[in-house]
């Protein structure tokens, strides 16, 4: 087992003690008796359609290339998520790169850089839905210093990736370490150099994914379009919260969403196990629900979305294999 899977089999370790230090498993199997199954469908189905729709949103990143038709991209957000949950390092995220790079003849790089872009424009959505919960409902601390520092990450994320592609100095940095590499002997100068440029070459293409910011106009409808799908998922976290009759209103939804997305970012094993319940659990904890109960409440909604994307997924696979077998 190499140091990385010992580190994220660590982390996890020590959310699954926070999480079930003092936990009564009698409260959470009377949460899961309360839970009804009325909305079940409609939050199933606005989870597929928040989930196509971020296809749109990538057609505004990739700045309304022909080449890509919105349904296939939101497919292929759809796997790529999917197989995120799954995968370490984001590897869902290079799948989406390398399977479109692929199919287009595009650069696989320029798409990655573009889906950077995508999950910043998130990020930053994310922290919008934050911020507005703690204006509505939350003044405790922790919560406030949080907002903060999201907004801080997220918003220098976007700010230093323009000024990346606005001033790209990648082509005068690999011409200087060539001359650099210059004094070294012939031999050595000539790998040296192939891999500058291969690896600046690159690096331009990845640079290039992010020229959406340098659009205002595509910049605005992306992240409209990264808004309306979040907005949906608030919504969804507030009719499972509701299933269990805990009327918590929406803020609690908003707190929910905003801290489990957070959540994923921090290495974990599989199927975010551990950070995600601890989110759910202190989203909840501001409303003085005991960690028990959150804990049976988190446990359903991740599993109602796992099995949301997983049947996307079933059929986006079968789809495409019957189109390949009749071509």
């Amino acid at each position: 087992m190499n140091k990385k899977k010992i580190f994220t089999l660590l982390i996890t370790i020590i959310f699954l003690v926070l999480i079930f230090y003092k936990i009564d498993i009698h409260v959470i199997i009377r949460t899961f008796k309360v839970f009804s199954f009325k909305n079940i469908l409609l939050i199933m189905a606005l989870y597929m359609i928040g989930m196509y729709l971020r296809g749109i949103r990538f057609k505004a990143v990739l700045l309304d290339d022909k080449r890509f038709s919105v349904l296939e991209l939101g497919e292929n957000f759809i796997v790529g998520s999917f197989l995120n949950i799954f995968l370490p390092a984001r590897g869902g995220d290079l799948y989406r790169a390398y399977k479109l790079g692929s199919d287009k003849d595009e650069k696989k790089m320029k798409i990655l850089g573009s889906i950077l872009i995508e999950r910043t424009f998130d990020g930053v959505c994310v922290f919008c839905i934050l911020l507005f919960a703690v204006l509505m409902y939350c003044k405790q601390q922790w919560i406030i210093n949080l907002t903060y520092a999201v907004g801080t990450l997220f918003a220098g994320c976007l700010a230093v990736f323009w000024i990346v592609f606005k001033f790209n100095k990648l082509d005068y940095i690999c011409e200087k370490l060539i001359n650099m590499s210059g004094h070294l002997p012939e031999r050595i100068n000539k790998i040296m150099t192939n891999i500058i440029r291969e690896l600046n070459s690159h690096l331009n293409a990845f640079v290039d994914g992010f020229r959406v910011l340098n659009n205002l106009r595509f910049t605005i409808k992306a992240f409209v379009w990264t808004a309306i799908p979040w907005i949906l998922e608030c919504y969804i976290a507030y009719l499972i919260i509701d299933s269990f009759n805990l009327h918590l209103g929406f803020a609690a939804a908003l707190f929910v969403i905003s801290l489990i997305s957070f959540s994923t970012m921090i290495p974990s094993a599989s199927v975010f196990i551990g950070p995600y319940q601890y989110a759910y659990i202190l989203a909840l904890g501001i409303f003085s629900i005991d960690k028990s109960s959150a804990l049976a409440v988190s446990t359903v909604h991740q599993s109602i979305l796992l099995l949301a994307q997983g049947l996307m997924c079933a059929f986006i696979v079968l789809k495409n294999n019957v189109r390949d077998l009749n071509k």
